[in-house]
Formats: structure tokens, sequence, C-alpha cells
């Protein structure tokens, strides 16, 4: 089966007409747009000053081990290497959501795309270094957003993964990604809280 990228948003896309709260809307606004940012390896934008903290405070939590991931300069490289490794694209599954004052909650599944020469590096049985794996893990996430409705950081909890070879005709580039996903960037107006539209808008670095 082919993923269909365009729905990697589904959920806060069924939850956005449903919301009425300005705050919570410009929560998962701006989920919807890290999302993909965060595909399309546009990592940059994320931690732009209109949907980030100056100090973003990520923790990832998987395998029993726990790491602490602060500061603009510390998860700018950890975005950086995932684009590097060509491993950005993600799809999410059956993900559910909630909102509130504090931030979002998402339970979902993700798959993962990633060389072979990175699969295995993670567990997986690899027989061909030069093919794309799909890895899928469980997650449970929990973003923070500060009075302004930026995201303040993650905190994230992995299952195990297991893998299979993506045949050929169903690997997702990050080029492919963003030819379809960026283009639904704008389906919904980013109500930074406190600032108009326009003053919410930023031109990403070269």
């Amino acid at each position: 089966m082919r993923y269909d990228i365009t729905k990697l948003t589904l959920a806060a896309d069924t939850l956005l007409p449903t919301l009425t709260d300005p705050r919570h809307i410009a929560i998962i606004t701006n989920y919807r747009r890290h999302a993909i940012f965060e595909v399309t390896g546009h990592y940059a934008r994320i931690l732009a000053p209109d949907m980030c903290v100056d100090v973003p405070d990520y923790w990832l939590h998987s395998g029993g081990a726990s790491v602490h991931i602060r500061g603009h300069a510390d998860v700018t490289a950890i975005y950086a290497s995932l684009v590097r490794a060509e491993i950005c694209v993600m799809m999410l599954e059956n993900e559910r959501l909630w909102v509130d004052e504090w931030g979002f909650s998402s339970m979902a599944t993700f798959h993962t795309f990633m060389p072979g020469t990175w699969a295995i590096n993670k567990g997986a049985e690899v027989d061909d270094l030069d093919a794309i794996y799909i890895q899928t893990t469980e997650q449970s996430m929990q973003w923070p957003y500060d009075e302004h409705g930026r995201m303040i950081g993650e905190r994230v909890w992995i299952g195990a993964p297991t893998f299979r070879k993506c045949p050929p005709e169903q690997v997702i580039t990050r080029e492919e990604a963003e030819a379809r996903l960026m283009p639904l960037l704008d389906d919904w107006a980013y109500p930074v809280l406190g600032q108009s539209k326009a003053a919410a808008k930023i031109t990403e670095p070269a």
C-alpha cells in the first residue's frame, strides 16, 4: 500500500473545524504547520520566532532511555541530521488529538521512511543496504505551548519498532512530500495569538 502523504495532517484537519477557542485553534494550527515543515525538511521554519519559543525543550523517551535536547542550536542540529540522513519523511495513521489550554496530546502510528544503512543501525534485518525501509512505531506526544500559541517543546514516548522493506513504487521522497504538502500549508489561517497574520509571516533562511 502506498501512503497518501496529503493525509499526514488528517487528525488536525478534522479537529480544527470543531474548535472555537482561539488558543486551541492556534495550538493545533501550529502543530499542523510543524508536521508539514518537519516532513518536508523545512526545520528552520519550525523554530522560527512565530512558531517556537527562544529556548525549545525536547524530551525523547525510547527503549528505556531518555534524551533531553534543549536550546535552538541543539534542536536545529537534530532536525538537520534527519534531513541529511534522508529520514525526515514519515506518515501518521490513526492519530487522535486532544487540545487544552496548556497544549495538546497525540497518539498515533508513525511510519518513517529510511535508507537500509540507517535501518540496520536501528535493529532492522536488512538484506539490501540500498533499499528504503519503513520503521513503524506507536508514539505518544505531549507538546506544551506558551501564551502566544508558540511551541515550548516536545515530550515524546516511542514504542518498540518494526521494519519492512518498502517496494520502490511505494517510496515517498522528501521532494515528493514537499510538492504535495507545501501547497496545503495555508489551508488554515495561522492565528499567532496577539499578532496579525501579516505580522506572523517570516522568510525562511537560505
